[in-house]
């Protein structure tokens, strides 16, 4: 609480201090160097900040939220520890943590996209699930459909995986309706072999022969519209693309 100019004396000697050269860049004056620092309107300090940088965050990489979450603990510690020291209220105003480059609020969106992600995905099967023991009147034949739908929906993330992308709103979406676009194939093939007649190895057979072509016509047809998709300059449109393809 002990300051070495006392804050009467601020308005006379602030204009000038805020013209020397800055220690850290001498080709800025003080002003210009902190000018997101300091809050000075010319007759009173409004505000002042402390800038502080992770040696482990930057701005062009993309952590995995826990390890960010672990720094954002450590930046709310080192705010906690001002707040107890008094500093808050030697300066009659409040400590306030800003995110310049928004880690933190991307910190956040990563833990709602990967909710987001499991909780469509999960619910994406179960309505599948659903729509299957309806068709077939099967519960055996609706739960390996919905095995197959499940291995589809873990083959297509690992592909994002190795593909380098990382879990955005896009890719959360997208992995949302994988159920969706898995059970249109899987629902004719299911139905089919249910209407068969015969053996286990008959009724593959059968259901082969009656919905394959148009099964495989399907995805041919789906194929054939994401192809231009890869052209496109929107990175939505671009990736659904790759994702349907």
């Amino acid at each position: 609480k002990a300051w070495q100019i006392p804050p009467a004396k601020l308005s006379l000697i602030m204009p000038d201090f805020l013209q020397e050269r800055s220690c850290i860049d001498e080709t800025k004056s003080i002003s210009a160097r902190y000018i997101k620092e300091l809050g000075w309107d010319g007759k009173s300090m409004k505000y002042a900040s402390i800038s502080v940088e992770s040696n482990n965050l930057d701005p062009f990489s993309i952590k995995p939220e826990a390890y960010v979450r672990g720094q954002y603990q450590q930046f709310v510690a080192i705010r906690d520890d001002l707040l107890l020291g008094g500093v808050s209220s030697a300066c009659t105003g409040s400590i306030v943590m800003t995110d310049l480059f928004e880690k933190f609020v991307f910190m956040n969106n990563q833990s709602i996209y990967v909710k987001a992600a499991a909780t469509s995905s999960l619910l994406g099967v179960g309505i599948a699930f659903a729509v299957l023991l309806i068709s077939t009147w099967s519960f055996h034949i609706a739960l390996f459909a919905s095995v197959s739908i499940t291995c589809v929906l873990v083959s297509v993330t690992g592909t994002m995986v190795l593909l380098g992308w990382s879990l955005g709103s896009i890719e959360s979406i997208l992995i949302g309706i994988i159920a969706g676009f898995s059970v249109d194939y899987v629902v004719h093939l299911a139905h089919s072999y249910k209407s068969a007649s015969g053996d286990t190895t008959m009724r593959i057979k059968e259901a082969f022969n009656d919905m394959g072509i148009s099964v495989f016509n399907g995805m041919i047809t789906s194929v054939a519209a994401s192809i231009p998709l890869f052209f496109c300059q929107l990175q939505f449109f671009k990736k659904f693309g790759t994702f349907l393809c």
